[in-house]
């Protein structure tokens, strides 16, 4: 059991082997693992998915994606790049929304990660921990991301950007081991609980996105010491998926250095089918949709279309611009929904 310091200075261990963590579930443990969810806020669902069809996202992105020159919208930043590289050789800058990649350039590595993200098992886990009507109503994939080094994630809740419109809380995540994560490699971390202990930090006031990004990562991290919260970061083989809520605060540990263990990984976010996505506390983000393996995939910058093409040329060759209008945007989305708040309470205090 290796030990080491949580992002709040706290003593945490890492288990190095399956044996020295939690037992958590299996598939066939499903109604258990959902009792689970809703207590701890997360689960770990062993062995979900099969080793060779996670080697497979693995081989096709060293064999399209990996020498690809062309630029890709990035995790980090949300700015388009070329892949970037660390000293090791690993992918330093994440892809963001695989299922928004061209199929001309990269169409197998999409298709090896969609079939991940559409798997029977995936979706019945997920649609069960969204407390879906088995057999009724399933789920879509709203978001999806790939990682290769560590990255050194500071902790949050996913509700801060997107959620489910219906109630926060109401979008679960996925993060899947395509490989037996080392300790050293950034480990995924959860604050078990925080989704109920803790009240959700909201994307306003002094905290909103637009001009209190960093108050809001102050405000995340008062409330882990405030409520004295747990730090975890569970054992991972290739194949085992952790689902969490949107409200728990989780992130992935630093490594100081370039480490050499990779943590290739593919992270995706769900909603009930019938729900709509909620972006950044402040508006419903409507997305073109399609269907993978009769699953439906939310998308948002579509390679396929020209349009977002064009916007992707612009992107790469004038960042800054791209980076200020992304901005601007973003603050105006924002000051919007403090207008109409302000509104809505004057009406409310008028006299009548």
């Amino acid at each position: 059991m290796l030990q080491t310091m949580s992002p709040v200075g706290s003593l945490m261990s890492i288990p190095e082997t399956v044996d020295e963590d939690l037992p958590y579930f299996t598939i066939d443990e499903l109604e258990a693992a959902c009792d689970y969810y809703h207590e701890q806020g997360y689960v770990v669902i062993r062995g979900l998915l099969a080793r060779d069809k996670c080697s497979e996202v693995m081989e096709e992105f060293d064999r399209e994606a990996r020498h690809s020159r062309i630029p890709i919208l990035r995790q980090k930043n949300m700015r388009y790049e070329r892949n970037s590289f660390d000293a090791n050789g690993l992918l330093e800058n994440p892809i963001f929304n695989i299922q928004d990649l061209q199929s001309r350039h990269f169409g197998k590595f999409k298709a090896a990660a969609l079939n991940l993200y559409t798997d029977p098992r995936v979706t019945k886990v997920a649609a069960g921990v969204l407390g879906c009507t088995p057999g009724g109503e399933s789920v879509r994939l709203v978001e999806s991301m790939f990682f290769e080094a560590p990255a050194g994630t500071w902790p949050h809740q996913d509700s801060y950007y997107q959620d489910s419109a219906a109630n926060l809380g109401g979008a679960t995540a996925i993060w899947v081991a395509l490989e037996d994560i080392g300790s050293r490699a950034g480990r995924f971390y959860v604050c078990p609980g925080s989704h109920r202990k803790a009240p959700p930090v909201l994307n306003e006031g002094k905290n909103n996105f637009g001009t209190g990004h960093d108050r809001y990562r102050d405000a995340i991290l008062d409330v882990a010491r405030r409520h004295e919260l747990e730090w975890r970061a569970p054992f991972f083989a290739a194949g085992d998926v952790l689902f969490w809520n949107s409200l728990t605060i989780h992130g992935s540990l630093h490594e100081p250095g370039d480490s050499p263990q990779s943590r290739r990984s593919l992270t995706g976010h769900y909603l009930r089918s019938s729900d709509e996505l909620l972006q950044f506390h402040t508006r419903v983000r409507r997305q073109k949709m399609t269907r993978y393996k009769n699953v439906e995939i939310g998308m948002l910058h579509d390679q396929s279309e020209f349009r977002n093409r064009a916007a992707r040329t612009i992107a790469f060759y004038f960042p800054g611009l791209w980076a200020v209008a992304r901005s601007v945007a973003i603050k105006a989305l924002v000051a919007s929904r403090e207008r109409r708040v302000d509104e809505e309470s004057a009406a409310v205090k008028a006299p009548r």
